[in-house]
């Protein structure tokens, strides 16, 4: 029987008294957090595999999981997910290869701005949207976040495919996310990261991947895969990304942060930005720049209708 928990809650429901509200969370991050202390911790959770349980103290909420039989992964569904400021929810897993996929049911954005944390690998979804705003810090083994519709089979299934054709929020990064040993995945059909925005993996990729179906097979960058991509799915990107490797996908792409590569784990170093598919893609290797020559000839030529790809600064650490 599936353990519910609903010791948490809400303080106050966005968009309950103003309607209009939600929809602005989920385009603006300036709003978000103005409105990121009246949101309450983790609430109305379910386990759907595996289990769980949740202890809180003062700000402080622990949510213990087990794995279900004969796999690596639990599985929970929420009314609500937000981490206010000052205040921590600290997932315990079984291992540091233990995954908790969290599927928020509600119909507010997630509101990240204390620390969410993890000894384990953690996936977020909420198609209401996804803010980490300035000062929150996220630190797991890996961690994935979606705003994509994840189906009940997958969660159940532990597969990590994403989006089922209807509509999704936005995903905004201002604050930090560090996966120790993993990757961070960052998945929308619109994707903004801040100046002060830094998102690392320590070992493995971090990646920003704009699209409306998409599915994580394996690690790192060879691991993605877009079933459904379309030119509005956007990335804009104004923060750091560093990783073993780094990847931004996205049918416009606006790129004027920083990219660092790491290539310690990955003897690759790659970093790949793509956007409208594989003619326009720009990627490093041991900091050379190798363009695809299509892409290439168009922009020689005048031609080009890629120029949303615009790459300012690259970071290649030995």
């Amino acid at each position: 029987m599936p353990t519910v928990v609903d010791s948490v809650s809400v303080l106050a429901t966005i968009g309950r008294a103003m309607p209009g509200r939600r929809r602005l969370l989920a385009a603006c991050g300036a709003v978000v957090a103005a409105a990121g202390p009246v949101l309450a911790q983790p609430a109305g959770g379910q386990a759907i595999h595996g289990g769980m349980s949740v202890v809180q103290s003062g700000q402080n909420l622990l949510v213990t999981t087990t794995n279900g039989p004969g796999t690596k992964h639990s599985a929970i569904d929420w009314q609500s997910f937000s981490v206010p400021v000052g205040s921590t929810t600290h997932f315990n897993q079984p291992t540091a290869t233990s995954t908790s996929i969290n599927r928020v049911a509600g119909p507010d954005p997630s509101a990240i701005f204390g620390t969410l944390s993890s000894n384990g690998r953690l996936v977020l979804v909420n198609p209401a949207g996804i803010a980490v705003g300035a000062g929150a810090v996220v630190d797991t083994a890996a961690f994935t976040a979606s705003t994509l519709r994840m189906a009940q089979a997958d969660a159940l299934a532990g597969s990590l495919r994403f989006g089922d054709g209807t509509g999704a929020g936005l995903l905004r990064v201002d604050g930090q996310v560090l996966a120790r040993a993993g990757d961070v995945v960052m998945i929308a059909p619109r994707i903004e990261t801040g100046a002060q925005a830094v998102l690392v993996s320590e070992s493995g990729a971090a990646m920003l991947a704009a699209g409306r179906k998409v599915e994580l097979t394996g690690p790192g960058l060879d691991g993605i895969r877009f079933h459904v991509q379309a030119p509005t799915d956007q990335v804009l990107h104004l923060g750091t990304l560093r990783g073993d490797a780094v990847g931004i996908f996205a049918g416009t792409l606006r790129h004027s942060g920083l990219l660092q590569v790491h290539a310690q784990h990955d003897a690759t170093g790659r970093v790949v930005l793509r956007a409208r598919g594989d003619a326009a893609q720009a990627e490093v290797r041991n900091a050379v720049a190798a363009f695809s020559r299509q892409w290439a000839a168009e922009q020689a030529a005048g031609t080009s209708a890629r120029d949303d790809i615009t790459v300012t600064q690259f970071q290649c650490r030995p």
